[in-house]
């Protein structure tokens, strides 16, 4: 098992204490507030279980017609929220980013070296296609991104000039030739959450199974291997100045 790499200069452990406990908060809030609008709309009491994907795509297919970007960005930070804390639990991961705007909030999950925007994954699930950066349903100023991220990888770092690990980048291209190969699936069911999840799960399988073949003993990504990697200091503890 390696060791995580040491912290940036200048973070005390208990100042990232507090900014992950405050993180938490805001998540635990918007999924209360989230969860509260599927039992008024559908009846349904979300459980953040796997199975819960299933209603709560189906509600955001009842606003697939919603033009108005306040709204969309509303059910957007809920739903997304609400999808990235079950991805947290279903396989294990960590919030990173400021937790006064939802929509920069991101997920880095522990099996695999990955980071993905819920906001952002559950905004082209509301609208059932891809959004593109002047569309008017995004919000003002809002760099629009759902892919999935490697750091480390040249796919994930357009806007760095600093390069790629080489080995990295191999690991990245052999994934895209592997899911190049799966059969296409319809536009419904591509943009869901549901398949969102999928999707993810099978990437770590597929990184899973290199990793044996290579003889690599499988490791648990932590909060600061994903501070290390993505050069990024955590926001600031509440009270505090904000790091932008």
């Amino acid at each position: 098992m390696q060791a995580s790499p040491p912290l940036p200069a200048g973070l005390a452990p208990e100042h990232l204490a507090r900014v992950r406990a405050d993180i938490d908060r805001r998540v635990d809030e918007l999924i209360q507030v989230f969860r509260e609008q599927l039992r008024r709309a559908l009846g349904v009491e979300l459980d953040l279980s796997v199975i819960s994907l299933a209603y709560v795509d189906h509600y955001l297919t009842l606003a697939r017609a919603e033009q108005r970007e306040p709204i969309l960005t509303l059910l957007a930070a809920g739903a997304g929220v609400y999808f990235g804390e079950l991805v947290r639990r279903a396989i294990g991961g960590h919030w990173l980013g400021a937790t006064d705007d939802p929509r920069a909030l991101i997920l880095g999950v522990e099996p695999a070296l990955i980071t993905f925007s819920p906001f952002a994954v559950a905004l082209e699930a509301i609208v059932g296609d891809s959004l593109g950066l002047d569309d008017p349903r995004l919000p003002p100023g809002y760099h629009h991104d759902p892919g999935l991220h490697f750091p480390g990888a040249a796919l994930s770092r357009a806007a760095s000039t600093a390069p790629a690990d080489d080995e990295r980048q191999a690991e990245v291209d052999w994934l895209q030739e592997h899911l190049a190969e799966l059969a296409p699936v319809s536009a419904d069911h591509f943009y869901s959450l549901t398949c969102r999840l999928e999707t993810l799960q099978l990437i770590i399988e597929l990184l899973a199974g290199r990793q044996e073949q290579r003889g690599s003993e499988p490791r648990a990504y932590t909060y600061e291997d994903y501070l290390y990697h993505l050069r990024s200091p955590p926001p600031a503890a509440p009270g505090s100045a904000k790091n932008r």
